[in-house]
């Protein structure tokens, strides 16, 4: 490790430590990891990295990389190109995060104006790490709103294919190609020239090549533009500010980068909207599980009909109300809703004509809807039914009391002959009954606007249908 902490609290940085100063704590014991609080020792760098060890235990923090010489190098060239750039930060090594237990290579908190409380974890992986390992770290990152920077050691994990003939075709492993889909990106670091490397775009061509007198067609990767490598001073984190997001950039190649970019927000898009939709789902169970308790099952089956029905009007509710503050809130369009069922079953079941106009201008599922709920007020929805259908019950009771003799007419004949001759003239006057009745053939005038377009369509019925004689244009 390359930072520790005195007795006294002072943290000290083993590559810019007063070295006899350290190593006289070091044979005190009186140096400790951040982390487990357990005693360190001071190792100089003679051959190796000036570092911190543990004395004789394992830290309680299992996630720490071995502190090689690479892997001690990698974190020291990210934590001084960090300390230069943001200058307003707060930038550690090995920072122990106790809401996932994980420790930051470097850690930083932002306080510059814009980026206040932004929080980044730097990670140099220069040992071996499964896709599985690391997916789950980034989640864990993730999970608590901390952006996880990955940077491979370039000397590790930049590898390419040894076929012959082929140059800079990529040989991708599962640990970089698991971070370039997830991320968008994948970033190396050159530990001997401080080069950066940025994976944004790749390309895939074929090569034919006969193998024992067999045709073998193999796919080969490579980045485009091949030359994605420059000094780590050249780069840039270009931030996101919806999502206050990073991304290290090159600015020789921004133009090239920015559909990779724009894929990261669009991903990033999308795992809020899931996330908003997962966190509206559980409050609306909240609500559900509130309702249960309070109406029973029966009248919460209704509500939840409600709530989806309306569910884009009701988002912002759900979401931020409390479940008593939001049933205390729609109770009268609750209470107004449950009277409309049991009403809407009463007009259904009632011989009166007038009624029977009004129950097939209203289906069930329609009662849910807020603005109609809104709409009706005060009234019964007998009463707002034929208000806002006035109009259309006056037709349909035109045409019944008008026409009565010729509908008893269509009924008593044929329903396949009839269905057949309505459909040439207007098949919207069809019933769906197997067995229509007189009312039924008056209930389908609803859809027409006037009552002239209903005596024209009665006057098309009688001649071709009621009155028509097949044998009348026939010559002896």
């Amino acid at each position: 490790m390359i930072r520790c902490i005195t007795s006294e609290k002072e943290t000290l940085i083993a590559s810019n430590c007063e070295v006899d100063r350290t190593k006289k704590l070091s044979k005190e014991k009186q140096l400790y990891c951040p982390n487990c609080q357990s005693t360190v020792i001071f190792k100089p760098g003679n051959i190796y990295r000036s570092h911190f060890a543990h004395f004789n235990s394992e830290c309680v923090v299992t996630n720490y990389e071995p502190e090689t010489t690479s892997h001690i190098k990698g974190k020291q060239i990210l934590f001084e190109w960090l300390s230069k750039n943001y200058p307003d930060a707060v930038v550690q090594y090995e920072v122990y995060i106790p809401e996932t237990k994980q420790i930051a290579d470097v850690f930083v908190i932002h306080s510059g104006e814009g980026m206040e409380g932004v929080r980044w974890a730097f990670e140099f992986q220069h040992s071996p790490l499964s896709s599985k390992d690391w997916e789950n770290r980034h989640e864990l990152y993730q999970s608590v709103g901390i952006q996880d920077f990955w940077i491979l050691d370039k000397a590790k994990y930049m590898r390419f294919s040894k076929a012959q003939g082929i140059t800079d075709a990529r040989n991708r492993k599962d640990l970089e190609t698991a971070i370039y889909n997830e991320s968008g990106l994948c970033y190396f670091l050159d530990l001997s020239t401080s080069e950066l490397t940025i994976d944004f775009e790749f390309t895939t061509s074929y090569e034919t090549r006969n193998v024992r007198g067999i045709n073998r067609r193999n796919p080969y990767t490579y980045h485009s533009p091949i030359i994605h490598s420059f000094s780590l001073d050249q780069a840039m984190i270009r931030m996101n500010e919806e999502f206050m997001h990073g991304a290290f950039v090159f600015p020789e190649l921004i133009s090239r980068m920015e559909p990779r970019l724009s894929f990261i927000i669009r991903k990033l898009m999308r795992k809020k909207e899931e996330q908003e939709a997962l966190e509206l789902k559980e409050k609306a169970v909240e609500k559900k599980k509130f309702a249960e308790k309070e109406y029973g099952q029966e009248k919460t089956d209704v509500i939840w009909q409600f709530m989806k029905t309306n569910k884009e009007a009701l988002t912002e509710d759900v979401r931020y109300l409390q479940p008593q503050t939001f049933f205390e809130k729609y109770h009268e369009l609750i209470e107004r809703l449950l009277l409309d069922i049991q009403e809407l079953n009463i007009i259904k079941d009632s011989e009166d004509f007038t009624k029977k106009i009004l129950a097939s201008l209203i289906y069930e599922s329609e009662l849910y809807d807020l603005t109609l709920l809104n709409e009706q007020g005060a009234l019964s929805l007998e009463e707002y039914v034929m208000a806002i259908n006035q109009e259309t019950v006056s037709l349909v009771t035109y045409v019944y009391e008008t026409y009565k003799e010729e509908l008893e007419k269509l009924a008593s004949m044929h329903p396949k002959h009839i269905e057949r001759e309505l459909g040439k003239i207007n098949y919207s006057l069809t019933p769906w009954e197997s067995n229509p009745t007189a009312v039924d053939y008056a209930l389908k005038y609803r859809r027409l606007e006037t009552m002239e377009e209903a005596d024209e369509y009665m006057k098309q019925i009688k001649d071709k249908i009621i009155n028509y004689d097949p044998f009348a244009d026939m010559k002896w």
